[in-house]
């Protein structure tokens, strides 16, 4: 059975992170924290959120590509993987190509850039030289003086069919975001295991997806928590069964995690679940 996580949403002013978190965290497997711009960054939310909870899996969702050095990048996961062993889980993509363009690293093969950067902070995180000279991405005659043992998984947050694909070559997991439904996973799972067998890869590969939540009266239907955020499918509905229904849809799937992404109060919304909802679906 998937597990179920929680996203802590981009407008959570920062110095309410931690409460957030800590509030949450009994309730669900995985937190995940939100880097979008020009909200908080993710490396002082993540740090902040580790801080104020125990047990449950703490994600970077996502980490932009094109403004993310991957050696900064290994160093700042390397050491909350270290401080808070077995705790983290990592993601990068594209970023938002407008976001990109407007601050000045929008490039002309963002594919191309996402493998590099990939590719390069994972052999980091293993304690390796990525030696790589590539299209954007040097990075080589160094290795971590401090690598994390184990090194936490990287995953990729994914679409297309083209970083699909990139993902199950070189990524140890994929990440689905909101509008995106049971039909979708299928595709993606189907893309993502053609290119591991060509790849040769058989370790585990983790499935994430976000869903779009919300439980109350459609009236009151508020926007999505991000204008970016894809039209589609997502898990709303009048009560409590109404919903879980929808969500139990995705149990059928081959996910391996849920993270329910609120509409609305995210507080009010996610406690919600918790009381009314995730009880129904175990």
């Amino acid at each position: 059975m998937a597990e179920i996580g929680a996203m802590i949403r981009r407008d959570v002013p920062p110095e309410n992170v931690g409460m957030h978190a800590a509030s949450l965290a009994p309730a669900f497997n995985e937190l995940w924290i939100v880097e979008d711009l020009p909200f908080a960054g993710g490396i002082s939310q993540l740090s902040e959120v580790l801080r104020h909870t125990d047990d449950c899996m703490i994600g970077h969702g996502i980490a932009p590509g094109p403004f993310r050095n991957p050696m900064a990048l290994a160093m700042e996961w390397a050491t909350l993987a270290r401080i808070y062993p077995g705790r983290l889980r990592c993601g990068l993509g594209h970023g938002v190509q407008s976001w990109m363009a407007a601050i000045g690293e929008k490039v002309a093969s963002p594919l191309t850039l996402l493998e590099e950067t990939t590719i390069a902070t994972k052999a980091l995180l293993a304690g390796e030289d990525p030696e790589l000279a590539g299209r954007y991405r040097s990075v080589s005659g160094y290795t971590l003086e401090f690598p994390p043992d184990p090194a936490p998984g990287v995953s990729l947050g994914a679409v297309g069919p083209k970083t699909l694909a990139l993902s199950g070559r070189v990524a140890d997991g994929t990440i689905i975001p909101e509008g995106h439904g049971p039909d979708h996973i299928d595709r993606a799972v189907e893309i993502i295991a053609q290119a591991r067998v060509e790849a040769n890869r058989t370790d585990p590969h983790r499935l994430t997806l976000f869903v779009g939540f919300y439980c109350g009266p459609m009236a009151e239907l508020p926007p999505p928590p991000s204008e970016e955020m894809i039209p589609g499918w997502a898990a709303v509905g009048e009560s409590a069964d109404e919903v879980a229904e929808q969500l139990g849809e995705l149990f059928e799937t081959e996910v391996d995690s849920i993270v329910l992404v609120p509409f609305g109060d995210p507080q009010s919304q996610l406690e919600l679940a918790a009381t009314d909802v995730l009880p129904q679906l175990s």
